[in-house]
């Protein structure tokens, strides 16, 4: 049994892998699963292109056929089946004439080659609608590469926040502990009453509460940034701190501006309006005559009054002259299509610059609260200090000084808070203006 769990130790301490926030990115770059099948859209896409490129090429077709004949009886037209004159005695044919010479073998086969000529226009449109969702792929692969990231950091953020505020309650369960153990005292001394324990006791109780409920919250994370990295679900993290330092924002107009071009949801709709623009052409060519040119090359050996080899060259044409309004419907429809396009670009640019405008002021506001909790740090740095110092001197309790470190520890756990929703903040802002890929 020993053994057994010593083995088990040694194999979860081996998960434990340290992280630092730029290494936790790029590897969701490589693991993330939805990434890879995200990705994979950008080949499928690519696929589509050559399929529609080929289309611009000659076809060429081939068939054959082979029958064994079973009947040997020959198909003769008689003397004078065409035609007979009692004048003058002419008959046609003038003798019997052999039509069908029974064959046990018959084999007949064709070559066909067609080139379209009049439809080139609307297979290159074609070939420029399959090359615009590579680029609708591509930056639908950038969306989802952005949305990953931010996901890492908002886990990640999550999952230092989080520890920060077990230390805070970790802190605060001694602290009641050491209230419990004075309180019992005075309880032996019959100096206090026992509703003071019990009350002591109900604190002691939520305590707990609260930090089971902070370890459930830090598995949560810890499983789904496991899954973000691609990495298993029992792997333990130890992540690496961040630095605090502000970053100095520009105007806000600059990044609104930049939104209105390089956000990757305006990115999208603009190449929809490319799309829909080609959807547009290709249905105008649709009242354009289909007229291809065509040769082959037929062998067979059926009849025998024909030629056993025969080459043709020519061309060949249709036209749908009456389709009972088709055409125009679907013109009509991607005519709509296109102006859908242009309005979702308007609409998107306008969310696009309320994101910016909305990020920014979170990033202000969180500048603010991190300012301030700085000052609860170094007020209650300043309050320990003195507390220490009084306890050196005999005038304070060991739990005075107890109840100022838990008191600190909240004030840095509520810093460290604000320093990393102001990260987030600023994340927010620079993927909404575009900035962030």
């Amino acid at each position: 049994m020993l053994l057994l769990l010593l083995t088990k130790q040694v194999s979860w301490a081996q998960e434990v892998r340290t992280l630092a926030l730029a290494e936790a990115k790029e590897l969701a770059m490589k693991q993330n699963r939805l990434l890879g099948i995200t990705r994979e859209k950008i080949n499928e896409n690519e696929q589509k292109v050559t399929e529609a490129r080929s289309r611009q090429f000659p076809l060429l077709y081939a068939t054959g056929g082979y029958v064994y004949n079973g009947v040997t009886q020959d198909v003769v037209l008689p003397q004078g089946a065409l035609a007979y004159n009692p004048t003058n005695g002419i008959v046609v044919p003038q003798a019997d004439f052999p039509l069908l010479l029974s064959r046990h073998n018959l084999v007949s086969g064709n070559v066909l080659a067609l080139q379209p000529i009049s439809q080139l226009g609307k297979i290159r449109t074609g070939v420029k609608v399959a090359k615009s969702d590579v680029e609708i792929a591509k930056t639908q692969v950038s969306k989802a590469e952005q949305d990953v990231r931010q996901g890492v950091e908002k886990l990640y953020f999550g999952i230092l926040i989080a520890q920060k505020q077990q230390e805070e309650a970790q802190l605060n369960l001694k602290l009641t502990d050491a209230r419990l153990y004075d309180v019992e005292s005075a309880l032996l001394a019959g100096k206090t009453d026992i509703t003071n324990k019990v009350g002591l006791q109900a604190d002691r109780a939520n305590q707990e509460q609260k930090l089971l409920q902070i370890q459930n919250q830090l598995e949560d994370y810890t499983f789904d940034l496991n899954e973000a990295l691609g990495l298993p679900a029992i792997t333990r993290l130890q992540l690496a701190n961040l630095p605090t330092e502000a970053t100095n924002l520009q105007p806000l107009e600059n990044y609104t501006q930049q939104a209105r071009t390089q956000n990757i949801d305006v990115r999208l709709a603009s190449q929809n309006i490319q799309k829909a623009e080609y959807g547009v052409a290709a249905a105008r060519r649709d009242y354009i005559p289909n007229i291809s040119a065509v040769g082959g090359y037929t062998h067979q050996s059926v009849l025998t009054i024909l030629p056993q080899d025969n080459y043709f060259v020519g061309l060949q044409g249709n036209w749908n002259i009456i389709d009972f309004g088709r055409r125009r419907s679907v013109l009509n429809l991607r005519r709509s299509l296109q102006q859908q396009a242009e309005e979702n670009l308007q609409y998107t640019r306008e969310q696009a610059v309320g994101r910016v405008e909305k990020a920014y002021r979170k990033v202000n506001q969180a500048q603010a609260l991190v300012t301030v909790a700085q000052k609860a740090v170094q007020y209650r740095n300043d309050e320990l200090k003195l507390k220490k110092d009084r306890r050196v001197a005999g005038l304070n309790l060991p739990r005075d000084v107890m109840e100022t470190q838990a008191a600190l520890a909240k004030a840095e756990a509520d810093l460290f808070s604000a320093q990393l929703n102001y990260r987030l903040a600023l994340s927010e802002l620079e993927a909404a203006a575009g900035v962030l890929e």
